[in-house]
């Protein structure tokens, strides 16, 4: 009796899983077809998290279109880019890396500053002017700025504003929006709009 009560619970939790991946993967679908850029959807297969440094693998590489410096995204949110390529492989950098750099805006009120990741999963917006309006819940996105990130792609939102020393700029804590340690898929966005 026992061994088929186990049998059962392996087999439910079997098909909780796979209600799950089929959430994931219709959304993913919709996605596909009603955004605004073609995209490779790769699987994470190990994550490389350290004190100041966040990456993941993933299962597509080279042979798959995957390219160094290839946008990453959740379903709707940045999560960060490639820095790595193999044949069928290839390692993300994380936005909360502490070696990532994103040109950033508060969408809000269109002030720029340079987003850098701290390494705890969350990230700093810094060189904000410091008069800028800022406040807390405002909504971080990327600039477009640099050749790498496309305009407008969700960041996270402000969660604390400070002075940094000297007086000289404002700088505000940012948590991404995405999951960045629940992630299952990621998008690798390729570098135009669908026509």
């Amino acid at each position: 009796m026992k061994k088929e009560i186990d049998e059962l619970k392996f087999k439910l939790n079997l098909v909780k899983e796979a209600v799950h991946e089929n959430a994931r993967l219709s959304k993913i679908l919709e996605l596909k077809e009603k955004g605004p850029y073609d995209f490779v959807v790769a699987q994470i297969i190990a994550k490389e998290p350290t004190n100041w440094l966040n990456s993941l693998i993933i299962n597509k590489g080279q042979n798959q279109g995957i390219v160094i410096n290839q946008p990453v995204m959740s379903f709707s949110n940045l999560v960060g880019k490639i820095i790595e390529v193999g044949a069928g492989t290839a390692k993300v950098m994380l936005i909360s890396d502490a070696n990532s750099r994103v040109v950033s805006l508060i969408q809000r009120t269109r002030t720029e500053g340079m987003l850098e990741g701290m390494g705890n999963g969350l990230c700093r917006l810094k060189y904000l002017p410091i008069n800028a309006d800022v406040k807390l819940g405002d909504e971080v996105v990327s600039a477009g700025v640099g050749g790498v990130y496309p305009k407008g792609l969700i960041i996270g939102n402000i969660e604390s504003i400070r002075i940094e020393r000297g007086g000289i700029y404002k700088s505000g804590i940012v948590k991404p929006t995405a999951l960045l340690s629940g992630l299952e898929e990621v998008l690798c966005l390729k570098s135009n709009l669908k026509q």
